[in-house]
This record gives C-alpha cells, structure tokens and sequence, in this order.
C-alpha cells in the first residue's frame, strides 16, 4: 500500500515522516511490544516496526516511546488491528506547544486537564499557562498564588509530566512594574520561587500588550522616554530574573517582547535583543498580531533582529478579538521550510472555547510536527474524528463551513460561489446551494463536547439556513414562497451573536429581495 493512502485512511496526526507498508492487519493485543533504547535517533524521534511477528519500538529516549505508542494506537482500526507498517519519525520543531493566552472567560480546570491529555496525543510537548484575565498573571502579580489556585497549577504539572507535556506558567509583571526599582525584581523571583518551589517545572515572563515607552517617573528618569529605553528596561528585568531563578528553570527562559509582532529592527526590539542574556527564546507572531501566511523569509527577518532564538506564538485559531467567529481549522498558510532557520519553536494560542478549539490544535500540531508534510486538506480530515468523535458527521457540515483562515478570509468561498452562480441563472448551483443549506437545519444540538460549545454557532446555521432556503423559494418562484417570510427569517438570522456565513447569506438574500 502506497504511504500516502495508509496515512489517509488511518488519520494518523501528526503525520509521521517516513511510512512505508502493506496490506496485511494484524490483531494489536496479540502482538508483543519490544521496545529498544537506540542513542541515534534525534530526540523525540522514534522507529515503529510492524508485521506479524510483533513490534518494535526504538528511540532515544522516553518522549520518543511515546510518541511511538501514540502512533501506533492511532494505527489500530476500528477492530484493533493494525497494519504491517515501519516509521521512522521525529519532529522538526523541538519545541511545540500550546498557550492558554487569549482574553476573555479563561479555560476550566477540567478544560486545561484535558487540554494536556489532547497535547500528549498529539506529540506536542510543552503548554504555557497566560490567561490574560487570570489576577495573579497580570495585575496582581507582585501577589503569591492562593493556596486552591497553586494546587490546581501543581495538578497541571503533574499531569503534564504523565502526559510528556512540560508545564510553564507565566508572569505578566509589565504594566505594572517599577523596573528601576531593586524591591520589583525581587518580588519577581519570589513570586516565581512559589511557583518552582511547588513544583512547577517553568515559569515565562511576558511584556506584551503594553504602552511603547517607560510610564513611571523614575523608570523614564532611569531609561528615557522612548522605546529603546522600555527595550533596555524590559531586557536588564529578563537578565535578572535569569540570574535571580534561572538554576531553578527546566529549560530555557521564554520571553514576550512588547513589540512582538513584525520583522523590522526597531529601537525596542534592538534594546531588547542587545541586552538579552543566553538561555533566552523571544515569542514572535508573524508580520503583524494575526496573521494569514508566515513564510521562511518573514523567519528570517525576524532571526535577524533577535537572533537565532525565536518562537512563534501563533495566533491561530485564537478567537478573543472577535467572539462570534469560530476557527475549526485547518491552519494554513504556514511555512513548509522551518528547518535550519531560526526558528526554535512554535505555540498555538488557541480559542476561548476549549473543546471546538481541538479542530485548530490538531491542526497546528501536525504541521508543528513535520511542517514539510503538512498538508492543510489531509489534517482537517484526519482531526474531524479525533476531536468530534462520534458526533463527527453531524458537525461536519458546520466545522467546513467554519474552517477559513485567516479571519479577513470569505467565511465560506464555496457557499459565496453557488450564491454568486445562482444569481446568475445556474440551475445546477442552486440544487448544490439548497444542499448545503440543508445541512445546516435540525442541528446536532447536545450536552456532550464539541457540540456544547458549539451551539451558539449550530443554532445561528439554522437559522441563516431557512434565511437563505426562504430566498431560495422565492427566487425560483415556488408555490408559497413570500417576500415577507424570507425578510422576517433573514432578521432572525442575523440577530444571532454567533456568525456562520454572515458574509455570504445575507447579501444573497438581499439580492433575491431586491430582485422582487
């Protein structure tokens, strides 16, 4: 069997590097598992060999059994048999995560639980703890966590760990912070000595979303009144904080700059850079704080002004800016050649619904994974079922009808286009329009996730579905069809917080009414 249809057909996420295989299924429980310790294989990487005889697991070390064992319960059918397969796989990003760093209503507990248990599924290996609306991240962070609050972020930790998921929590000192003052920086490191001291293997320091210049007195008498003299505040704390609790961190020190996002030099970014101890790797999110492409040179520009050292906080499929929308993925518009540039790792900042939000984790980890072999088509079919589960067919109609990116992006280009096709006399486009429309009515409406969380969206689809079925009528003349009706439907529908196809419905309704 050619790899490409055994990857297809077994949904494997993310996609392994090498594959080659056969026919032939084996039952997996009567198979022995021998696992070997081979010191060539890069870190996290591993070799998976199956035929009749057995399988055979070779890495480097225990991340990369890991991952072995993880693609090979992905290998197993329905059945639980899996196929005569060989892997040889290993990530091309060392460092792939997931940030909890959006605005708005933070996850649950239960949801970060989860959300470690997804990101060891999906060999991602670290998760940032930066809910912006977390007191104790930001405003208050000169403040020791709670006792309930820090055993909760323990319990991460350890879950973390049995899951090969490596937990930081960060710091958010900036816009509060006296960075001239000797006092600040110690309540700094102490605050963060509560938190390694508990047993949090990371702690991250962040310094975005902040005025471009120093705001108190003392620190503009110290640093000056401008952007390099924040660049230069901003780096002097990074240092001593590193010299301060660094023998204490797990790795090395992750930072935000305030001015995180482009690829030119600037006064801040030069300060920053220049003044930045080793051991240090600076967020970064693209040309701008959204953004639909990033490509190697943007990398490398970016390299240039950092150095070697940079991660990539992407941006994707956040939805805090504009909460009616929902990004079910799949990532696009990422770059295909990260390997030997600057980049040192990369982080999804996902959706403030945790549970829709798998659809774009998934995504992010397979290209994160093995960005060469990403292929946007095959991650959205292969994360249907892996985070829809058993309600995958009834939410696929919405989830492809909410998987554009980036946010500027028609909605829906197909839906635009038999609208468009209709309008313009096509017989053919209006049966595919009507389709589509139907699989918006009696949505899969139901307690359990994703459907949950999707609801607002599932029951704006209904609506906006009989808005545009009404004017469907109308346009083809249909016994009972009324111009009344479909102007009362199209109010119903667009009263709805939650957005589906707002950019395309409406205007074809419009036209239809304004046909008469």
């Amino acid at each position: 069997m050619h790899a490409d249809a055994v990857i297809h057909h077994l949904a494997l996420l993310p996609l392994p590097r090498l594959l080659s295989g056969g026919e032939a299924r084996h039952p997996l429980v009567d198979l022995t598992i021998t696992e070997r310790v081979d010191d060539t294989i890069p870190p996290e990487g591993y070799r998976l060999d199956v035929d009749a005889s057995g399988v055979a697991i070779d890495a480097s070390a225990d991340r990369g059994f890991r991952h072995a064992r993880a693609t090979l319960a992905q290998l197993a059918d329905a059945e639980g048999r899996v196929p005569t397969v060989r892997i040889e796989d290993s990530p091309t990003l060392p460092r792939r995560g997931i940030i909890e760093g959006f605005y708005g209503e933070p996850w649950s507990h239960d949801e970060r639980l989860a959300a470690l248990r997804l990101a060891g599924r999906l060999k991602l290996n670290s998760y940032v703890y930066a809910p912006k609306d977390d007191p104790y991240h930001r405003e208050r962070w000169r403040e020791p966590y709670p006792d309930d609050d820090l055993a909760r972020l323990v319990e991460l930790a350890r879950v973390g760990r049995d899951e090969g998921v490596d937990v930081v929590i960060a710091l958010h000192p900036a816009g509060s912070m006296v960075f001239s003052d000797d006092a600040e920086h110690d309540r700094l490191a102490a605050k963060a000595t509560q938190l390694l001291d508990a047993g949090i293997p990371d702690v991250a320091l962040l310094f975005d979303d902040v005025p471009p210049a120093p705001t108190n007195a003392a620190d503009r008498d110290r640093f000056g009144d401008h952007g390099a003299g924040l660049g230069e505040a901003h780096a002097l704390t990074i240092r001593r904080f590193a010299e301060s609790v660094g023998q204490s961190l797990g790795g090395d020190l992750l930072v935000v700059p305030m001015d995180y996002a482009g690829v030119q030099a600037s006064d801040y970014r030069t300060a920053f850079a220049s003044g930045l101890p080793d051991g240090v790797l600076v967020w970064w999110t693209g040309r701008d704080i959204v953004v639909g492409d990033i490509s190697r040179d943007d990398i490398d520009a970016a390299a240039e002004v950092f150095g070697d050292r940079i991660v990539l906080w992407d941006n994707f499929p956040v939805n805090d800016f504009d909460r009616g929308r929902a990004f079910l993925g799949p990532l696009t518009g990422r770059a295909a050649d990260v390997a030997g540039s600057g980049l040192r790792g990369a982080w999804t900042n996902p959706m403030v619904e945790y549970a829709p939000g798998g659809f774009g984790i998934a995504a992010f980890a397979d290209w994160a994974w093995n960005p060469e072999g990403y292929s946007p088509s095959r991650s959205a079919v292969s994360a249907l079922p892996l985070v829809a589960d058993a309600q995958a067919a009834q939410l696929a109609p919405l989830v492809r009808t909410l998987s554009s990116w980036p946010p500027s992006a028609p909605m829906d280009a197909a839906l635009a286009a038999s609208t468009e096709e209709v309008l313009a006399g096509s017989a053919g486009a209006a049966v595919e329009l009507r389709r589509r429309l139907g699989e918006w009515q009696n949505p899969h409406l139901s307690e359990e996730e994703p459907a949950r969380s999707l609801a607002p969206w599932l029951r704006a689809a209904q609506d906006m579905a009989d808005a545009g079925l009404r004017a469907l009528d109308l346009w083809e003349r249909l016994p009972g069809a009324d111009a009344a009706a479909v102007e009362a439907a199209l109010i119903r529908a667009e009263e709805h917080a939650a957005k589906v196809a707002t950019d395309v419905i409406p205007a074809f309704v419009r036209a239809v009414l304004d046909r008469g």
